[in-house]
């Protein structure tokens, strides 16, 4: 469960090009539990949190952006709108154990005060240990973009030998007046090096051509140019050339996608030399990020020492807008919708198809009734006030085309809602449209797709000459989500590779719940997806501001590669929602330290962190520890943490409970769970996994919660996979939200047991279940389903 943040437009994406995160506040992430004398946990800020293994934690960088990395190691990266209208992406690195968040406009910046990792341990940045300067040789560099300018970027320098150089960070164009030093970071563009073999490598941008091509601002495109390997003996002169790289193509012959905004989200390689560790490095693009959903990467040759690899991931799906003029070609694309809503619902599209007249927007008296107002763009006036005047005129749908050469993204200004869907487009486009009018154009919109595309493509040791991929659905792999509920959602799939410890991801508005969405994924035996939802759609902005809600944040349980033609259904918010707990973090003991993690899990097993909300209308927990009928921890926050128990073996009780007072909650408004078992020391360093027994719930219901069928199916689980049997099981249901309850028969299965319910209207369940090692689980659901 989440409450709302503060700031937050998502380098996390959307389906209208945004992005959200997941962030949870800090101080309830950090607590741990207190002893029984003070019955309930204080916040973190009151009592210093007993850490973790894997423990999540958030950072504030010094611009506000906002970095949450999870325990699984997916890391979420929340940017706080800027009075400029700034939407930046961010340079992630991973060296030396340490974690790099830069906000691309922060590149001339040193990357040591961007160290998520020491910020989030409070280290100091490390003091560069003293090097010899003789002997040393300089390689100075120059940044060109695909436009012949002088390029605006960074590069890195990397010893493939045995790595004892690191990662050395350098900006371009960079500042002639610095010297040249032979520090890892500088903000100079050259740097001084022994002579040897080295990976040079880094990411040029191209500007508008209507604006400095070293702007600190939205660039066009981004270019991977480079080395990967190269012998320096002496000093030299190299350029990063721009125009040398390949633009990455995609082709879907199966369906029609476009790059919506958002569409190209990661750039990332690593390098890892012949011997010493490896260095990890990318750019995390959200939607606003880059005025063109485009990539280029420069050829490379085979690399000898060591290794390389790079990718680029891509989310495509059905255009989200697309206009034809007879005679022109025209790429329109949403203005940035961060600017104007909160969440996807208060942004207006096109949903279905229309033909609509041309009107010139900018003519004083034009009949703008029904028609598609066309307005020039101008620094002085919002994109927001031109597109609500049109709409006020009568207009239907607004255009707004570029006052100079090429595409722009600036809005003037934000806060204001849009009353209309307004699009932008190019200089040429716009003053192409008036030439011919009157003319007609044929706008179509797709607000919920119902496919998509997750591709990650990776190179291997080299860059080849042709980056043109072609994605049939036969070599991918095809996975039906099937989203249950009544609320709004937001989406995302993370992906990682091998040499990934941890996994970036933007997530995306998710509009027409419930229903299923199919999405086909790259199928490769190194590449591991995983995927989370989270219910109610969770606001990408704060310019409205609303009534404090929460939010359930469901987790798929498991890392998973693909096979080309796999299919696999997944199913999210399937009820109950109930207490449980998270498979990729079990409940173990090592020692004597017992390492608890609960939430809130539905039917397919996703797992949801859930604690105390600090508004009304929101969450309310309990979780408590007992040894026996000694009540040894209890807290109100969040449920994860870490007790010191006796050696000797004990009966111990974990309960956990969870009432949902939020105002979009129909279904499993109250759950109280309970587990018993016996831990005693595990031998040695041993890590031994609680024996907990859980309850798989499976009944027939569409994608309403609603039953289509009376029967109802359990299966009882250990959470350590062992197979102890069964005592004794009972269920009762209730049709008056638990005021009473009658017991109904189970018969046994092969697969475990199964009831028929004859009551109508939402059910609520009480399972009783006890092994014979003793392990007891006692769980209660109000309001679990619904029944015709």
């Amino acid at each position: 469960m989440w409450r709302r943040t503060t700031g937050g437009i998502a380098a996390v994406g959307s389906a209208i090009a945004l992005a959200t995160t997941f962030t949870a506040p800090a101080s309830a992430e950090a607590t741990a539990f207190t002893s029984a004398k003070s019955a309930l946990a204080k916040p973190a800020s009151a009592e210093p949190a007993q850490t973790t293994a894997g423990k999540p934690y958030d950072v504030t960088l010094p611009t506000g952006d906002k970095v949450h990395v999870s325990a699984s190691g997916v890391a979420a990266v929340t940017a706080v709108p800027r009075k400029d209208g700034y939407t930046p992406a961010f340079s992630v690195t991973q060296t030396d154990g340490d974690l790099y968040v830069v906000p691309d406009d922060q590149t001339s910046a040193d990357p040591a005060s961007f160290n998520v990792t020491a910020l989030h341990e409070g280290r100091r940045p490390a003091v560069p240990a003293p090097r010899a300067s003789d002997g040393l040789v300089t390689i100075r560099v120059k940044g060109i973009a695909r436009d012949g300018r002088v390029g605006r970027g960074t590069y890195n320098v990397f010893d493939v030998k045995d790595g004892t150089r690191g990662s050395s960070r350098r900006v371009l164009p960079g500042d002639p007046d610095l010297p040249c030093t032979d520090a890892s970071w500088d903000g100079s563009s050259c740097i001084r090096v022994p002579p040897g073999t080295y990976s040079i490598t880094g990411v040029i941008e191209t500007m508008p051509p209507w604006q400095s091509s070293t702007a600190q601002d939205t660039p066009l495109n981004r270019s991977f140019v480079g080395h990967p390997e190269i012998e320096i003996t002496e000093d030299t002169d190299l350029v990063l050339d721009a125009r040398r790289a390949n633009e990455v193509k995609i082709d879907t012959p199966d369906h029609v996608t476009k790059r919506n905004r958002g569409a190209l989200s990661h750039l990332m390689w690593t390098r890892t030399p012949q011997k010493g560790p490896a260095t990890s490095q990318g750019v995390l693009m959200g939607g606003g990020s880059q005025l063109e959903e485009r990539v280029f990467m420069q050829p490379a040759p085979r690399v000898r020492a060591g290794s390389f690899e790079i990718y680029t991931r891509w989310r495509l799906d059905a255009p989200s807008i697309t206009m034809r003029a007879p005679g022109l070609t025209l790429s329109p694309e949403y203005v940035n919708p961060v600017y104007f809503s909160d969440v996807s619902s208060q942004y207006p599209r096109l949903n279905g198809t229309t033909r609509l007249r041309v009107a010139d927007g900018d003519r004083p008296g034009a009949d703008l009734r029904g028609r598609l107002a066309l307005i020039r763009r101008s620094d002085g006036v919002s994109v927001a006030e031109q597109s609500n005047r049109a709409a006020a005129a009568g207009a239907r749908m607004v255009a707004i085309y570029n006052d100079k050469p090429g595409v722009n993204g600036d809005t003037n200004g934000s806060g204001i809602k849009l009353t209309v869907p307004t699009v932008r487009l190019s200089h040429e486009e716009g003053r192409a449209l008036l030439s011919r009018a009157p003319v007609t154009v044929t706008a179509a919109g797709v607000v919920s797709s119902p496919y998509m595309y997750e591709l990650l493509y990776p190179e291997k040791q080299q860059i080849p000459k042709k980056l043109h991929y072609v994605a049939r659905t036969r070599d991918l792999a095809r996975v039906r989500n099937d989203y249950y509920g009544f609320a709004t959602m937001s989406t995302g799939r993370y992906s990682r590779r091998p040499w990934e410890s941890l996994s970036t991801a933007y997530t995306f508005p998710f509009t027409g719940a419930p229903r299923s969405r199919i999405e086909y994924l790259s199928a490769d035996p190194e590449t591991m997806w995983t995927a989370r939802a989270a219910t109610p759609e969770e606001p990408y902005n704060h310019l409205f501001p609303d009534e404090d809600t929460p939010y359930v944040q469901l987790d798929e349980s498991v890392w998973l590669s693909h096979l080309p033609g796999q299919r696999r259904t997944r199913t999210w918010f399937k009820a109950p929602l109930t207490g449980g707990l998270n498979p990729l973090s079990p409940i173990a003991r090592t020692g004597d330290r017992l390492r608890m993690r609960v939430g809130l899990v539905d039917a397919a097993g996703n797992f949801s962190r859930a604690y105390s909300s600090n508004f009304p209308g929101g969450f309310a927990t309990a979780f408590r520890v007992y040894q026996g009928e000694k009540l040894i921890a209890s807290t109100i926050h969040l449920p994860t943490g870490s007790l010191n128990l006796p050696p000797d073996e004990e009966t111990y009780r974990i309960e956990y409970d969870v009432d949902n007072h939020a105002s979009w909650a129909r279904l499993s408004t109250r759950t109280k769970t309970a587990w018993t078992f016996r831990s005693a020391r595990p031998s040695g360093t041993e890590t031994a996994v609680v024996p907990l027994l859980q309850i798989d719930y499976d009944a027939d219901l569409g994608l309403n919660n609603r039953a289509r069928s009376r029967t109802l199916n359990l299966a009882v689980r250990h959470q350590d996979g062992s197979t102890t049997p069964l005592r004794r099981l009972s269920l009762a249901v209730s049709y008056d939200d638990g005021a009473s309850w009658t017991k109904t028969f189970l018969r046994k299965t092969r697969n475990g047991y199964s009831t028929r319910l004859r009551g109508h209207g939402k059910v609520s369940l009480k399972v009783q279940a006890e092994d014979t090692a003793g392990n007891v689980l006692s769980q209660e659901t109000i309001r679990a389903y619904t029944l015709p």
